[in-house]
C-alpha cells in the first residue's frame, strides 16, 4: 500500500481535515502563556492570498490549505477574547449595595440565582464593573419580579474561581467567555428600584421576551406538579421545559451521572434533532393531504424551513446556551441540505457546522460538550455513512434491513432495537476518553439506560413537550405537563435503580494530554478517510488502553483562598481538613483522585489516625515516606493577617501556613504570599526522593482571564 497515492486517491476527504487544523490552532492560542499580539491576525488574510496565488502548485495547495485552516482557528480565538472588554473581579467585595437590570432567574431548591446585568456596585468604579454578576437569594422563585426589572440587593461579591487543582476545569476562563464578572449571595431580600434607563439595545429586550415566557413555563410546571411526591420530577420537567437544572437535587443529578443519562437533562442534540422531526415530519405528512399544494410544490422543503424556525425559537426559549445553539446550527444545515436537494447527512455536513461553530465561538471548542457532541456525532456519520440516506425515508432505521433472524412482525422492532443498541455503543466509545479526561468517571451502565431513557425521551416526553409549548399561550397545557411528568418520573425510577447497580459509576485516574491527543489522532485517522489505510488509527487509539501506568496521582491537595487541605494516606482513602464536610474543592480533589473514602475533620473536631497523619491544637504533620509536611492551624479570626512566629524553623520537607510567614531555609514554605501567587497547590511525592509542586497559576504567564489582568 503506497500512503502517497492513498492520500491522493481520497483528495474530495481532504476538506474534512480543515475543523481539525482550526481547532489546532485555538488551541494552541488557549495553551499560550501569554497574550499573542494583535499583528498576528495578519496571518490569515496572508495564507488566504498565498492560497490563491499558488494553488496552481498542486503539492503546495494541501500544506497552505492546513496552514490557512489553523490561522483561521488562532485568529478567531484571538478576535474573540478581544472583544470582551469587562473585566472580571480580582478579589472578594465585602457586603455593598448591587444594582442591576434582572436578565435571567433560575429556580434553586431553596431560593433562586439571578443573572443582573449592567450592575452598578457601590464604591466600584465604572470601568472595573463586569457586564454580568450571578447571585443567589433567598427569595421564592415565584416571587421574583419579572425579567427586565431593575432590582437592588445587599451582600458580598466573589471573584470567578480559579482551577480546583493544577490542570483542572478553567471555571475562571469559562466565566471570562461568558462575561459572568462575579458571582454573590444576597443577605437581604431583593428590592425592585426605578430604572432611569430601559433597556435600550433591541437584543436585551428580545431577550428578556424570551425570558418571561420561559419563566411563564417553570411556574406553569411548578403549579400543575405541585404535590410533594412529584418534587424530583417537577424540577426535571422545568429543566426540560427551560434549559435550566439548577432546581434539581443533589441525588437526582448524582443518579443521572452515575447511569450515564445526564447528557438528557442538557437541551442538545437528542431535543434539539427531535424537536425538528416533531415539526418536520408532521407537518410534511399534513401537507401531503392537500394533493393540490403536494402535486405543485416541494412540500418536503416546506416542511424543513418550519423545522429551521422551530429549533431556532427552542433554542431562544432554553437560553441560547452553547450546547444547544450548536445542535440548532447542525440541525439548520441538515435542513437547508433537504431543502437544496443535497445529502442531509454527511461528514461534509459536520466539518462545515463544527467551522461554523469555531469561527462564531472558538472558546467553545476546548469544553467538554463541543468535543463529546462533536465526536459522537463524527463516529456515528462516519460509521453509518452509506446507509443514512435511508434514515429520512423511513423516519427512524440505520439499515436497510436487519441481518439477525426474527419473526417477519418483529423485524421493524428488531431493526430499530438494534441500531439503538449499535448507536450507544458508537457514541459511547467515541466520548468515553472525553469523559476520562474532563471527568475521570465511566459509567458500566450507561448504554443499558441509553436503551431505555432515550426512547422514552424522544417518543414520549419530547412530543408532550412540544405540545406544552403550543398550547402554554391558551392556558391549556396542563395535561400535557402531566403527561411529560410521567415519563420523566419513569427516567429518574430508571437513573436510580442503574445507579444503585455495583460498579455503576467507575472512577479513574485522569487521562494526561498525551493520551487524549493520542485518542484524537488515531479516531480522526480512521473516521475521515475510508480506504485501507484508515485502519492504522487503532494504533494509537490501543496506546490509550495503557494510560493509567503513567499516571502519579498527587499526595497532597491545598486551596487557595481557604485554609482547606487534603492529604493521600496509605491505605488509599482521604483525610480532608475543612470547615465543613463537603464543598465543590474538595468534591473536585476527590474526583481527580479515584473518589477515595474521605475523612473530614476541623480544628474543634482532630482525627485520631494510627499513622500517617497526626494532629495536635497548633499544627499537623503528615508523614509519606521519607516526606513530611506540616500544616500549621490557622489562626483565630480576626487575626489572619498577623505574622505566625513559630518556635523554630521547621525541618520537615514542606510546610503549609495560612498566614504570612518568614523565610525559612530547611523547609520548602508554601505560606499565605505563595497562594495568593500562584492559586491552589498540588504536592507530588516522586519515588526518586524529589517533590513536584504544582500550582494554578504559572509565575510570568498572564492571560485576560487570569488574575490581575485588566483589559485595555
Amino acid at each position: 500500500m503506497n500512503p502517497f497515492q492513498s492520500f491522493l486517491d481520497e483528495r474530495e476527504r481532504w476538506f474534512l481535515w480543515t475543523p481539525v487544523f482550526m481547532a489546532c490552532g485555538i488551541a494552541v492560542y488557549f495553551a499560550l502563556p501569554f497574550e499573542p499580539s494583535f499583528v498576528y491576525c495578519l496571518a490569515s488574510p496572508l495564507f488566504l492570498l498565498g492560497f490563491f496565488a499558488l494553488r496552481r502548485f498542486f503539492f503546495v495547495t494541501p500544506f497552505l490549505a492546513c496552514l490557512l485552516a489553523f490561522s483561521l482557528g488562532f485568529n478567531a480565538a484571538q478576535f474573540e477574547t478581544h472583544l470582551i472588554k469587562k473585566p472580571l473581579l480580582d478579589t472578594k467585595l465585602e457586603p455593598t449595595s448591587i444594582t442591576g437590570n434582572l436578565i435571567r432567574a433560575e429556580a434553586l431548591p431553596e431560593g433562586a440565582r439571578l443573572t443582573l446585568k449592567y450592575p452598578s456596585i457601590k464604591d466600584l468604579p465604572k470601568e472595573d464593573r463586569p457586564r454580568l454578576i450571578r447571585v443567589k437569594v433567598r427569595t421564592a422563585f415565584s416571587d421574583l419580579p419579572e425579567a427586565g426589572t431593575r432590582v437592588n440587593l445587599w451582600g458580598p461579591l466573589w471573584p470567578p474561581a480559579d482551577s480546583a487543582l493544577p490542570h483542572g476545569y478553567d471555571f475562571r476562563r469559562q466565566a471570562f467567555f461568558k462575561q459572568i464578572g462575579a458571582t454573590g449571595l444576597s443577605y437581604v431580600e431583593l428590592r425592585e428600584r426605578d430604572s432611569r434607563y430601559s433597556l435600550r439595545f433591541f437584543w436585551d429586550g428580545f431577550y428578556v421576551m424570551f425570558e418571561k415566557a420561559r419563566r411563564a413555563l417553570i411556574l406553569m410546571t411548578f403549579d400543575r406538579l405541585s404535590a410533594p411526591e412529584q418534587a424530583k420530577e417537577k424540577a426535571m420537567t422545568a429543566a426540560l421545559l427551560s434549559g435550566s437544572q439548577t432546581a434539581i437535587d443533589q441525588d437526582t443529578m448524582q443518579a443521572m451521572r452515575a447511569s450515564g443519562l445526564s447528557h438528557l437533562l442538557s437541551i442538545s442534540g437528542v431535543h434539539v434533532s427531535m424537536m425538528a422531526l416533531l415539526v418536520y415530519v408532521p407537518l410534511r405528512f399534513l401537507l401531503a393531504l392537500f394533493p393540490w399544494v403536494a402535486l405543485r410544490f416541494s412540500i418536503k422543503k416546506w416542511a424543513a424551513g418550519a423545522s429551521i424556525i422551530a429549533t431556532s425559537l427552542y433554542t431562544l426559549l432554553v437560553g441560547a446556551d452553547a450546547p444547544t445553539v450548536r445542535s440548532a446550527l447542525m440541525t439548520a444545515l441538515v435542513m437547508c441540505a433537504i431543502i437544496m436537494d443535497r445529502k442531509a447527512l454527511s461528514l461534509r455536513l459536520v466539518a462545515l457546522a463544527a467551522i461554523a461553530i469555531m469561527l462564531i465561538t472558538p472558546s467553545a471548542a476546548m469544553g467538554a460538550s463541543f468535543q463529546m457532541s462533536f465526536a459522537a456525532v463524527l463516529a456515528m456519520v462516519a460509521v453509518y455513512e452509506k446507509q443514512l440516506d435511508v434514515l429520512l425515508k423511513d423516519g427512524w432505521a440505520l439499515t436497510e434491513k436487519a441481518s439477525a433472524p426474527a419473526p417477519h412482525r418483529l423485524a421493524p422492532l428488531w431493526r430499530h432495537l438494534k441500531d439503538i443498541v449499535l448507536t450507544s455503543l458508537i457514541a459511547t466509545a467515541a466520548t468515553t476518553p472525553f469523559t476520562l479526561f474532563h471527568f475521570q468517571s465511566f459509567n458500566f451502565y450507561g448504554v443499558i439506560a441509553n436503551i431505555i431513557a432515550i426512547p422514552l425521551t424522544t417518543l414520549w416526553v419530547m412530543p408532550f413537550l412540544l405540545l406544552t409549548y403550543i398550547t402554554a399561550p391558551f392556558d391549556a397545557s396542563g395535561w400535557f405537563i402531566d403527561a411529560a411528568g410521567w415519563g420523566v418520573k419513569g427516567i429518574i425510577a430508571l437513573a436510580e435503580k442503574v445507579a444503585s447497580w455495583p460498579l455503576a459509576q467507575i472512577y479513574l485516574p485522569p487521562m494526561p494530554s498525551w493520551a487524549l491527543l493520542s485518542f484524537l489522532i488515531g479516531g480522526l485517522w480512521l473516521c475521515l478517510w475510508q480506504r485501507s489505510w484508515r485502519y492504522a488509527g487503532l494504533l494509537p487509539i490501543a496506546a490509550v488502553f495503557f494510560y493509567p501506568l503513567t499516571v502519579t496521582q498527587p499526595d497532597v491537595f491545598i486551596a487557595a483562598d481557604a485554609p482547606i487541605w487534603a492529604v493521600r494516606l496509605s491505605d488509599d482513602s482521604m483525610a480532608i481538613y475543612g470547615k465543613r464536610e463537603e464543598n465543590f474543592t474538595t468534591a473536585q480533589w476527590r474526583q481527580h483522585s479515584g473518589n477515595p473514602e474521605a475523612h473530614y475533620f476541623s480544628a474543634k473536631h482532630l482525627p485520631e489516625f494510627d499513622k500517617d497523619l497526626f494532629c495536635d491544637e497548633t499544627h499537623c504533620l503528615y508523614e509519606n515516606g521519607a516526606f513530611s509536611v506540616m500544616f500549621l492551624m490557622p489562626p483565630p479570626k480576626g487575626q489572619e493577617a498577623t505574622i505566625a512566629p513559630p518556635p523554630a524553623c521547621p525541618t520537615t520537607t514542606v510546610t503549609v501556613a495560612f498566614v504570612p510567614m518568614p523565610p525559612c531555609p530547611q523547609t520548602i514554605m508554601i505560606d499565605q504570599a505563595a497562594l495568593a501567587k500562584g492559586g491552589a497547590h498540588t504536592l507530588t511525592f516522586d519515588k526518586n526522593g524529589a517533590v513536584r509542586i504544582d500550582t494554578v497559576r504559572t509565575e510570568g504567564h498572564l492571560r485576560p482571564w487570569f488574575v490581575g489582568w485588566r483589559m485595555r
